[in-house]
């Protein structure tokens, strides 16, 4: 059945699953971090069987990540973790992708306007790598997208300093070390709020 993460009038992250298939009737929604001023950006995929998302606490100005405790996503845990614990404000645009059997995650960090990644160590995301800084030559970063293409992950994203469009692609399936960034297209202003996908 579709699900939707979205952000609340009331500053909360909130997750909401149809009751069928087609999305004809919706369940109630469920409020994840209320009163946090926590859940802009939210990113929703499944993870190793159960929903789980990644988002921005305005509050905390941290990258998160929550998992449901089951596969409809009718019970969370009471709190969410810290996917990227580094100083700064990070965890700005986010977007959540499987990658190589773990969760992985494409984000801003707003402090240094960089294009940044990080991937769990484990399959449900309990734990988290060291983020990997993909491009940091000017302000980068801005609305990441991340697929896998051609079986590692790919990132585009919008080039805030130049107006450019850009593309990045890891040169393993972990995304450990990562390729030069390419410039997609650089005609005029171009390239905001990106969506990445494998086409033929």
């Amino acid at each position: 059945n579709p699900a939707i993460s979205y952000y609340g009038s009331l500053n909360d992250l909130y997750y909401v699953r149809a009751n069928d298939a087609l999305g004809t009737t919706w369940g109630t929604p469920i409020a994840l971090h209320a009163a946090l001023a926590a859940g802009q950006y939210s990113s929703l995929a499944v993870v190793n069987g159960n929903p789980a998302i990644s988002f921005y606490s305005v509050t905390g100005q941290d990258l998160k990540y929550i998992r449901a405790l089951d596969a409809n996503g009718s019970t969370w845990p009471a709190t969410s973790i810290n996917a990227a614990p580094i100083a700064g404000n990070v965890g700005g645009n986010t977007c959540l992708e499987m990658v190589d059997g773990f969760p992985a995650i494409s984000y801003l960090d707003i402090t240094n306007a960089d294009l940044k990644y990080v991937r769990a160590t484990d399959a449900n995301g309990s734990d988290w790598d060291t983020p990997v800084t993909l491009d940091a030559t000017g302000s980068v970063g801005t609305t990441p997208y991340l697929k896998i293409v051609n079986g590692n992950p790919a990132i585009s994203y919008y080039d805030n300093t130049n107006g450019d469009l850009k593309y990045v692609r890891a040169t393993d399936i972990t995304g450990a070390i990562w390729g030069a960034p390419i410039i997609v297209d650089a005609t005029g202003t171009v390239g905001a709020y990106t969506s990445l996908a494998v086409v033929d």
